[in-house]
């Protein structure tokens, strides 16, 4: 009977220690290949929303962080509806994302505003994914620059994620 128990507190340790964790995706340009493999459907959706809002098109040949970020999940057209799609289910909640989302309108690769992913990084908490982001800019034709750090967080229900 102890040793069932045992087991059984043994099971629980680990499985809550899996469900919590902190990891990179990217930093300093290199990529979590690894982590991104592993990804659940939320902690995708997270991290391609957030790069979606963030970053130029990615082209064939582009090498971008947020082109790699893609290539690592397996997404070869962020535009593509069924991706679109599967970003407004995990949005449904929140407008200003569902706005974003519309004529996926990605700044292209060559133009005058270019935005670089500095760091990427994702907290999970039981229900509660968090996300760090950090992405500097610039705006050739006004010669603007920006450095946009933030952390937002969301709770995962009924698979779409709610911002906190």
């Amino acid at each position: 009977m102890y040793k069932i128990l045992f087991f059984i507190l043994i099971f629980t340790l680990f499985a809550c220690q899996n469900n919590n964790y902190e990891a990179t995706v990217a930093k300093n340009n290199n990529i979590n290949t690894e982590f991104l493999q592993k990804t659940d459907d939320a902690e995708k959706a997270l991290i391609c929303m957030y790069l979606f809002a963030y970053g130029n098109e990615c082209k064939i040949n582009t090498s971008s962080v947020k082109c790699e970020i893609l290539k690592s999940l397996n997404i070869d057209n962020e535009c593509n509806s069924k991706h679109v799609e599967f970003l407004k289910q995990w949005f449904i909640t929140n407008k200003l994302m569902l706005i974003k989302l519309q004529n996926c309108p990605n700044l292209p690769y060559n133009f005058a505003i270019q935005n670089q992913i500095e760091e990427i990084g994702i907290i999970k908490q039981n229900d509660t994914l968090t996300i760090l982001f950090n992405v500097k800019g610039v705006n050739q034709s006004q010669e603007k620059t920006w450095d946009i750090t933030q952390k937002d967080s969301y709770i995962i229900m009924n698979e779409t994620l709610v911002k906190i």
